[in-house]
C-alpha cells in the first residue's frame, strides 16, 4: 500500500533522515534524476545530487536548515536546478517539509517533493521568442508612423490644413497607444518568464517620490490634481531597489489614480514600516472598482465597466505588470475599493532590499 501510494504521486519524492541520507525515493524521482533506486538509497543527498540556482551558484544552506527546523514547509526558489546523473541539469519546482513523529512532534527528517518543469520552461521560452519577434515586427512600422506623424504635425513635411492636422494628431495618438501596448506585452512576458534583470542600488524614498512627482506633473496639472506624499518615519530608511523596476510600479499605479480621479482631486502616497517591509499606500478619490469585478483586477487585459465608460482607451495590462513585478521581488500587492468612493492600492518592499538577479533581460524596452 505504501509503495502504491508513492508510485501514484505525480511528483518526484525523496525522503532524507537527520544525516541527510536518502531513505525513500519514488519512480518519478528516479526517472527524472536518472538514477536507479539502489544508487540513491543510503547515500547522502550531496553525494548524488546538487541543487543550484540558474546562476550556477549552490542553493543556500538556510533552505535545508529551515526545512529541518520543522516550523513550516519550505518552497525552494523558482530558479532552482537539480543536477542528477551524468550532470544532467533539470529545472524544478520543489517543496521541502519536515517529517515529524506523530506523538512527540520530533523531527526525524525531511521529505522533498519536486516536479520537472523543462517542458513549461521550453514553452515560456517559445512564448518569449514569439512576443519578442512580434513586438519587433510591430514596433518598426509603428515607430515610422509616429515619426512621419510628428513631421506632419510640426510642419517639417510641409504645410497642412487645420482639419488635416487634427486627423494626423489622432493617428499619432493611436500609434502611441499601440507602441505602449506592445511594450507592456513584452515586459509582462519577460517578468513572467523570470527574465527581468534586477540591479538594486541604495535608493532614497524622498528622492524617488520627488522624481515620480516631477514625471507625473503634466498629467496632474492637466486635471488640476494634487499629489500628497508622506513617509513615516521621515526621513525613511534607504532601501536597495532597482530604479527601473520600482519606477514601473509607481508609474502604473499612480497614472491609474490620476486617470480615474476627478479634476481637482487629491492623490495620496504614504510609505510606512510594517515589520520587515516598507508598505506603500496610494489612495485616490476616483471612480472605484465595482465589487463584483474586484477579483479580476490583476488579470491581463481586464478593465472594469465603469473604467471603460470613463476612459475607453487603455490596455488593461498595467496592473498585471505591477503584480508580476511586486511578486517577483518578494513583496505583496493588494487594494481596497468601493465604487464611486475611490481606491487604495498597497504594495510592500522588503526592508532588506530587492535581491540582485544577473540572468535575464532588462525590463526597459
Amino acid at each position: 500500500m505504501y509503495f502504491l501510494l508513492l508510485s501514484s504521486i505525480g511528483e518526484g519524492v525523496l525522503a532524507l533522515d537527520l544525516e541527510r541520507k536518502i531513505t525513500i525515493s519514488n519512480e518519478i524521482a528516479e526517472r527524472t534524476l536518472g538514477f536507479a533506486k539502489e544508487e540513491l538509497l543510503g547515500k547522502k543527498i550531496s553525494e548524488v545530487l546538487k541543487f543550484i540556482h540558474a546562476t550556477k551558484e549552490p542553493l543556500e544552506e538556510s533552505f535545508w536548515s529551515e526545512a529541518y527546523a520543522g516550523a513550516r514547509e519550505v518552497v525552494l526558489p523558482l530558479d532552482t536546478l537539480v543536477v542528477g546523473k551524468a550532470n544532467k541539469t533539470i529545472p524544478i519546482v520543489a517543496v521541502a517539509s519536515a517529517i515529524k513523529n506523530v506523538k512527540t512532534k520530533q523531527v526525524n527528517g525531511i521529505i522533498i517533493t519536486f516536479r520537472d518543469v523543462r517542458e513549461e520552461r521550453a514553452l515560456d521560452e517559445a512564448r518569449i521568442s514569439f512576443i519578442s519577434v512580434a513586438s519587433h515586427q510591430l514596433r518598426t512600422p509603428l515607430t515610422s508612423m509616429r515619426w512621419f506623424s510628428e513631421m506632419l504635425i510640426s510642419g517639417d513635411a510641409g504645410a497642412i490644413s487645420e482639419e488635416q492636422k487634427h486627423f494626423v494628431e489622432r493617428i499619432y495618438e493611436g500609434t502611441e497607444r499601440m507602441i505602449n501596448l506592445v511594450n507592456l506585452l513584452l515586459q509582462i512576458a519577460r517578468v513572467e518568464a523570470g527574465r527581468v534583470k534586477i540591479e538594486p542600488t541604495m535608493i532614497s524614498f524622498k528622492n524617488l517620490l520627488r522624481g515620480v512627482s516631477v514625471a507625473l506633473k503634466g498629467l496632474l496639472d492637466a486635471k488640476s490634481q494634487k499629489l500628497e506624499v508622506k513617509t513615516i518615519p521621515d526621513p525613511f530608511p534607504d532601501i536597495s531597489m532597482d530604479q527601473e523596476v520600482i519606477w514601473q510600479v509607481f508609474q502604473n499605479i499612480l497614472s491609474n489614480a490620476i486617470r480615474y480621479s476627478p479634476e481637482k482631486g487629491t492623490i495620496s502616497v504614504l510609505v510606512t514600516q510594517k515589520g520587515e517591509f516598507a508598505e506603500v499606500m496610494v489612495k485616490d478619490s476616483g471612480i472605484g472598482i465595482p465589487k463584483a469585478q474586484q477579483d479580476r483586477v490583476f488579470e491581463k487585459f481586464f478593465r472594469a465597466e465603469n473604467a471603460l465608460k470613463l476612459v475607453p482607451e487603455g490596455s488593461g495590462l498595467g496592473l498585471s505588470l505591477v503584480k508580476a513585478l511586486v511578486d517577483g521581488w518578494g513583496g505583496k500587492v493588494w487594494f481596497e475599493s468601493e465604487e464611486s468612493q475611490g481606491t487604495t492600492f498597497y504594495f510592500t518592499i522588503p526592508l532588506s532590499g530587492m535581491a540582485p538577479k544577473k540572468e535575464g533581460l532588462s525590463i526597459a524596452v
